[in-house]
């Protein structure tokens, strides 16, 4: 009788191991899925916690994700309604462009619009000339906004995230700067618009964007250029479930897929932790 005791004491015990076991399995992969990306991070929206880590605090080119941040201090800087005036400089920026023109007039909220949906370079920096009188100035005025955020891996040369060796970021304080951004609800709006028209005082322009096809995008910018290669942010929701997903140095195919793995990963340990 006492052997039998003790035999179902070790089974129940064995059992409760093997359950516990399986349920720190389910909670989170042992090991993450790959990306294709050489780096990579996914966040918790709300908290900032760390959710998916690929050399997630490695410095890398961010390229156009860059105006993000751009049109962050826009929104701070400007009021709603008002104008920018074009220089000749902002006007002769290398393309992807609006195509503005010396002496055009364009509103603070459709400067935005073309900079995050059309990445228009040329609209960066009459942004950054309108709201801190040159490209430099306003790049000081980048690298001010990002310190006070607790950002220490970041440093930013240009507007519109044009190659410049001493302009980069990394994934994670890529995501923490969309953290920011995404609390504006104007840069919020336009970072998640698929249509839209854009006005200025000599032209107007129709603009249509497949950017947030992705399961549970809501809102994303993407860059490229021959150093940084291919790079995008996104933010997605799942339910009551928020993730910001970064992945840098990847290629056109996979950059999509990469977000998209981050995100399902994050969003599983997330719904774990909410079940347990």
């Amino acid at each position: 009788m006492v052997n039998i005791r003790k035999f179902v004491v070790a089974t129940g015990l064995i059992l409760f191991i093997l359950n516990g076991l399986s349920q720190k399995v389910s909670t989170a992969e042992a090991v993450p899925p790959s990306i294709v990306g050489e780096y990579g991070v996914a966040i918790d929206a709300v908290t900032g916690e760390i959710l998916y880590n690929k050399n997630a605090h490695s410095k890398a080119y961010p390229a156009s994700m860059t105006k993000v941040l751009t049109a962050t201090i826009l929104d701070e800087r400007l009021e709603d309604g008002e104008k920018l005036t074009v220089s000749r400089h902002a006007a002769q920026q290398e393309c992807l462009c609006f195509g503005l023109t010396e002496g055009e007039m364009i509103s603070k909220q459709d400067a935005m619009k073309a900079l995050l949906l059309l990445s228009a370079n040329d609209v960066a920096v009459a942004i950054a000339e309108n709201v801190a009188g040159s490209e430099a100035g306003f790049a000081e005025l980048m690298n001010q906004t990002v310190k006070q955020w607790g950002l220490k891996n970041t440093h930013f040369v240009t507007a519109n995230g044009l190659h410049h060796p001493s302009h980069y970021t990394t994934p994670y304080d890529m995501a923490l700067i969309t953290k920011e951004a995404i609390a504006h609800p104007n840069v919020l709006k336009v970072l998640s618009t698929q249509t839209t028209q854009i006005r200025t005082s000599r032209q107007e322009k129709t603009i249509h964007t497949l950017l947030h096809n992705m399961p549970y995008a809501i809102a994303g910018k993407p860059g490229f250029t021959d150093a940084a290669q291919h790079t995008l942010v996104e933010y997605l929701k799942k339910g009551d479930k928020e993730v910001i997903s970064v992945v840098m140095k990847t290629d056109k195919r996979s950059k999509y897929s990469d977000i998209q793995t981050m995100a399902n990963y994050s969003f599983d340990y997330l719904q774990a932790l909410s079940a347990r």
